[in-house]
């Protein structure tokens, strides 16, 4: 196992990150059919989107096609976006992520809290769900900066209209902290680390 650290860098660089991320969604959306088709419940699953990405105007149109050929709803896809990413061209920005809300994709920011973006200009962003960074998460029942922090990110976050998502859970103590702090969704290490298909499968099954 290689990690995405290492290898998504050379995919930025090469500009092998456009292919790669086409396959990388057309495998998620064969996967999403198949689980619909096994009758499991599903839920919209979240892809990451790089700056090369992200830039790339003929990226949704390739992304619609796949959609339209699994048969699916945009609506089961979400795109991760690092907010220094569409912090970098705001006008540009704000037509991308408006036409991806068009077209029924939901929008999430991802690592919020460790970039540089202007609360002025998140207000007006077409946006589904700010993703708390792990690093506010790790120490939330130790730290009281930490949780003071993230306590201002859910605030804000609710104002606004957009869900909350804590990234990086491990243990009981920071679930029950953030459920204190009415963030909505969770995802890490306390449910499970990364896991195949097959895996995942098996989980579902249990779960009815």
């Amino acid at each position: 196992m290689i990690s995405p650290n290492l290898f998504i860098p050379i995919l930025e660089e090469t500009g092998l990150i456009k292919e790669v991320g086409i396959q990388v969604i057309k495998i998620v959306c064969k996967q999403i059919r198949e689980w619909i088709n096994k009758g499991f419940l599903t839920v919209p699953v979240a892809i990451n989107l790089s700056p090369v990405q992200f830039r790339d105007k003929s990226l949704f149109q390739e992304i619609m096609r796949i959609i339209l050929d699994y048969d699916l709803n945009a609506e089961m896809l979400t795109f991760e976006i690092t907010e220094s990413t569409f912090m970098e061209d705001i006008s540009s920005s704000y037509e991308i992520l408006r036409n991806m809300k068009d077209l029924g994709f939901s929008i999430s920011i991802d690592d919020f809290g460790t970039g540089y973006s202007s609360l002025s200009y998140l207000k007006k962003f077409p946006l589904n769900y700010l993703k708390i960074d792990l690093s506010f998460i790790r120490d939330i029942t130790k730290d009281e900066d930490d949780k003071a922090i993230v306590n201002a990110i859910i605030s804000m976050a609710h104002s606004l209209n957009l869900k909350t998502i804590a990234e990086g859970i491990e243990n009981k103590d920071q679930l029950e902290e953030l459920l204190k702090l009415k963030c909505d969704i969770g995802q890490g290490y306390y449910w499970s680390k990364p896991v195949p298909a097959e895996e995942v499968e098996k989980f579902l099954n249990n779960r009815y």
